[in-house]
């Protein structure tokens, strides 16, 4: 990476850190490019040269989110064996998940308020739900095994999920990540029992 390279990055960095400080104080609706500049400490023409307009902003950062926690996603998937069970492999991928959900917990505190933009919830949900589809489809096993179409299959894994992620969130991460999947997993348990 050259000088000019390492400057933009770092620029940019700058500036969705300004923004996000703003964002954990301010609603998104009534954040104005001038406060997110002034914040950042730089002029209007090179926050115009990284972004068109702070939805711009909040869609790289929110893309860069769920870009990260696909990988973990894609990370677990690539350690898959063929022997593992599927209830093994739904506490490696919430284990997986609850973990990469505390490495970027203050972002989703902020994005999951009243301050964050409409729809996070539904944005969101919808890149979980397509990184564990196209996961899930590349094994057969899982595949013929069940039992119920696919897009119901998501959405319920995908529900469950966020609704346990959106209570830890609110409940300032009173759990650890081993715990918050001990509580996925029995959950699941419960569930099969009844």
């Amino acid at each position: 990476m050259n000088i000019y390279e390492e400057k933009n990055r770092k620029t940019k960095q700058l500036i969705q850190k300004s923004f996000m400080q703003i964002l954990d104080n301010k609603s998104f609706e009534i954040i104005t490019i001038g406060d997110i500049t002034k914040h950042a400490k730089v002029n209007r023409g090179t926050f115009y040269l990284h972004y068109k307009d702070k939805f711009d902003l909040l869609d790289q950062i929110e893309q860069q989110l769920f870009a990260d926690l696909g990988n973990h996603i894609d990370e677990l998937q690539s350690n898959y064996s063929p022997t593992h069970t599927f209830e093994k492999e739904q506490e490696q991928l919430a284990a997986t998940l609850f973990s990469s959900i505390k490495m970027h917990s203050p972002l989703l505190k902020i994005f999951l308020s009243n301050h964050g933009r409409a729809g996070f919830h539904l944005r969101f949900r919808a890149a979980f739900s397509e990184k564990v589809r196209v996961n899930l489809e590349r094994n057969d096993s899982i595949n013929a095994k069940l039992k119920v179409p696919m897009e119901y299959f998501l959405s319920f894994i995908t529900s469950a999920f966020l609704g346990l992620i959106e209570q830890w969130v609110q409940n300032d991460l009173d759990k650890t990540p081993q715990e918050m999947t001990s509580i996925y997993i029995n959950i699941i348990s419960f569930i099969q029992k009844k």
